[in-house]
């Protein structure tokens, strides 16, 4: 929910804040703008820039993850049904944006930065919503990142069909390694180690 902020500048400072050129708007607008950059200038804050454009375009990507479920919902594998063509210019598309990088002839892998990303933002989207379920915060996080490296330039159904490619091709097996340590934690709960006698000794 939005929260109206009243702050108090002095003279300096609302002189300085005028004259600041790296962002537009005036007074509060500014104010908004300016912390945005800071967040995203911040290495310490990337989840948070992240975190914030998920919230912006929140209906976007929830969308392109119905979008992908349905896909599920006709075959259990999507990819299975795309022809090499499909799958090859994929490829191109998916390396030319800095998402996949090419390690061999017809061998792919996601680029460490992607890598890293998604890593930070399945545990943040899963952090948030605990009633998600781990694969589902995994397509979330490929989708933004998708729409984050192509600067907004693929469609929908490329990020729908990538998102399928990439999570079964390598991401997914983060979302299984959660899911398992989740039910592990709940288990441990559940059922405390009870504790070993201590053996005697003669």
């Amino acid at each position: 929910m939005p929260k109206d902020l009243k702050v108090t500048l002095s003279d300096i400072e609302y002189e300085i804040l005028k004259k600041v050129k790296v962002v537009e708007g005036e007074d509060g607008e500014k104010l908004r703008n300016l912390l945005r950059l800071y967040v995203s200038t911040i290495p310490e804050l990337k989840s948070s820039e992240y975190a914030l454009r998920r919230v912006e375009n929140k209906d976007k990507i929830e969308k392109i993850l119905r979008d992908v479920w349905a896909a599920y919902e006709i075959t259990d594998y999507p990819t299975e049904k795309w022809n090499e063509d499909k799958i090859n210019k994929m490829y191109s598309d998916l390396v030319e944006i800095n998402v996949l990088m090419k390690i061999g002839e017809k061998q792919y892998v996601p680029s460490n930065k992607f890598r890293s990303l998604f890593k930070m933002l399945l545990h943040d989207i899963a952090s948030e919503s605990k009633d998600l379920d781990e694969y589902s915060a995994a397509c979330m996080a490929t989708i933004q990142l998708l729409w984050e490296f192509s600067a907004g330039t693929l469609s929908e159904e490329m990020i729908r069909d990538a998102a399928i490619l990439i999570n079964e091709g390598w991401m997914f097996v983060y979302a299984t390694a959660m899911k398992k340590a989740r039910e592990f934690m709940k288990t441990k709960k559940m059922f405390p180690e009870a504790q070993m006698p201590v053996p005697e000794v003669s």
